[in-house]
Parts: structure tokens; C-alpha cells; sequence
């Protein structure tokens, strides 16, 4: 007599849409993870914090702490004279990867299937970059307090008012969380890295300082040149500011080009964040892969 077969359990188990956002969310790190290029990125950014606190008591007569703004200065890896953050500009590969690779090479469907559907699929890679995004941020300006902490102390230099550094911390983590959904979104409206990167990095150096110059000359409309979204996202990052003497503050506020408060700044720039991820979102939905 033969052994009988177990019996099949033929019931369907639903998955939630939580729960399928949640595997999205972990198969995305898991691919970016897994790639050398992502410890890579992230160790040149520890690296350059760390050297930046170690340069903190450069310049300083023993006893003088350094200024709380050349410290937000220091975690923002220079955002605002260089009109974004040298770790944004880092990051770029892995902000416009996930989407890029797999819209260029064809997997993208392969990647609907397992992650149960392209909305879901876009969602995770925008959490996932966002919060790469912030940790990177907050990683890199922990390491530029420690090590500034330590160069101090060695050098006889008084430790800076770490509390003022806050608020410009603050700007930095949001504009580094809402960078890579600009980036992923960008590429999926573009469909092209090359072209995305170009258009992510000449905008914000370039081509918001000409719109700012144009709208400043249009009858009624020298109001909107201060709300353009990465003008609003350096005047976030430039809450620090106000700890500096007038002609500095009015150095910084040249370099920043908005005249929006820190407040309104991270408000609009996290809206823009906001309106770019949901065209991105439709772009990537509605549009076929190649």
C-alpha cells in the first residue's frame, strides 16, 4: 500500500499592502548592500567628516572655540558656498541607481513581479534612499563632532556651542533625506542617468541663479526669485547663520539666494521634495520599461 501524500494547504494567504511595502523596503537594501559602490560612497563621506572635525582647531589662538557656524559648516560638508553638499554630490550614484539600472537594462519588470507591483516598487526605493539619505547625514555629522571634540580638547582650543549647531543640523538631515527621492525621481520622469545628473547638479549651481536674475526683473515677480525649491533648501540649511556677525550673515545670505526663513525654506523644499516624487511616481507607473 502506497503512503498517502500529505495534503496540500491550498489556502491564500493575503499580504497587506503594508507587508508587501515592507518586503519592498528590505529587498531594496538588501540589493544596495550588497553593491561595493555603496560602502565605498559611504566611507568617503565618513572619511571627509572626520577630517573635517579634525580640522576644526585649525587657525584658532589656544583657549578660542570655533565659531558654531564653522561647525554646521563642517557637517554640512560646505552646502552652502558650494550650493549643495559635497556628500549629496556623493550620493548621486546611489540615489539614481535603483531606478536608472533597472529602467536601462531591462529589469525593471522582473522587479514589479517580485515586489508586487511598480507603485510598491518606487515606494521603497524612495524610502530606502531617503533614509540612506539621513543616516549619512546624521553618521557624518556625528563623526564631525567627535573628532572636532577630540582635536579641541588636544589643542588646548575650547569646544564650540555644540547646542546653536543644531538647528542647522537639523536643515542639513532633511535636505539630505528629501535628495535622493529628487534624484530617483528625476530619473524616472528623464530616463536617463547621464542627463539627470547633469540637470540635478547645473540647477541648483547655475540654473536657479539665471531663473533668480530673470524673475527678479519681471514686473511683480521679484517675490517668487526667493522660493525657487533649492534656494528654499540652503535657506533651511542656514539656520546656523544667525549666530554670525551682520556682514557675515549678509555673505551667507548672498550665497544661500532666498530670503525665506529656515522654517519656510525646509517647508518649501519639502513640498517640492513632495510634488517630484509623486510626477516621478506617475512617470515610473504609467511608462514602460525598455
Amino acid at each position: 500500500m502506497k503512503p498517502s501524500s500529505p495534503a496540500l494547504d491550498s489556502r491564500l494567504i493575503p499580504v497587506t499592502r503594508a507587508i508587501a511595502l515592507q518586503r519592498a523596503v528590505r529587498y531594496e537594501w538588501r540589493h544596495l548592500a550588497g553593491l561595493r559602490s555603496t560602502w565605498v560612497l559611504l566611507a568617503a563621506i565618513a572619511a571627509l567628516s572626520l577630517v573635517a572635525g579634525l580640522t576644526a582647531p585649525v587657525g584658532l589662538a589656544e583657549g578660542t572655540p570655533p565659531s558654531s557656524w564653522s561647525m554646521v559648516t563642517a557637517f554640512q560638508m560646505d552646502a552652502i558656498s558650494m550650493q549643495l553638499p559635497l556628500s549629496a554630490l556623493l550620493l548621486m550614484p546611489l540615489a539614481t541607481g535603483p531606478v536608472s539600472t533597472e529602467l536601462s537594462r531591462g529589469t525593471a519588470r522582473t522587479t514589479w513581479l517580485t515586489l508586487a507591483g511598480r507603485r510598491t516598487a518606487f515606494a521603497a526605493k524612495l524610502m530606502v534612499g531617503g533614509g540612506i539619505g539621513a543616516l549619512s547625514a546624521l553618521g557624518g555629522a556625528v563623526l564631525v563632532a567627535l573628532s572636532a571634540t577630540a582635536a579641541l580638547a588636544l589643542s588646548g582650543r575650547a569646544q564650540p556651542a555644540w547646542a546653536q549647531t543644531l538647528s542647522g543640523l537639523f536643515g542639513y538631515v532633511i535636505f539630505m533625506a528629501c535628495w535622493p527621492v529628487i534624484a530617483a525621481s528625476t530619473v524616472a520622469l528623464i530616463r536617463n542617468r547621464i542627463a539627470a545628473a547633469l540637470l540635478l547638479i547645473l540647477w541648483p549651481l547655475l540654473g536657479e541663479r539665471i531663473a533668480g536674475t530673470l524673475l527678479r526683473l519681471a514686473p511683480g515677480m521679484e517675490a517668487v526669485a526667493g522660493w525657487l525649491p533649492f534656494g528654499a533648501g540652503r535657506a533651511a540649511m542656514a539656520a546656523g547663520s544667525r549666530t554670525l556677525p551682520e556682514t557675515d550673515r549678509a555673505l551667507v545670505e548672498a550665497f544661500v539666494g532666498s530670503e525665506l526663513s529656515s522654517g519656510t525654506g525646509t517647508a518649501v523644499f519639502m513640498g517640492f521634495t513632495a510634488v517630484m516624487a509623486a510626477l516621478g511616481a506617475w512617470s515610473y507607473v504609467k511608462r514602460d520599461a525598455r
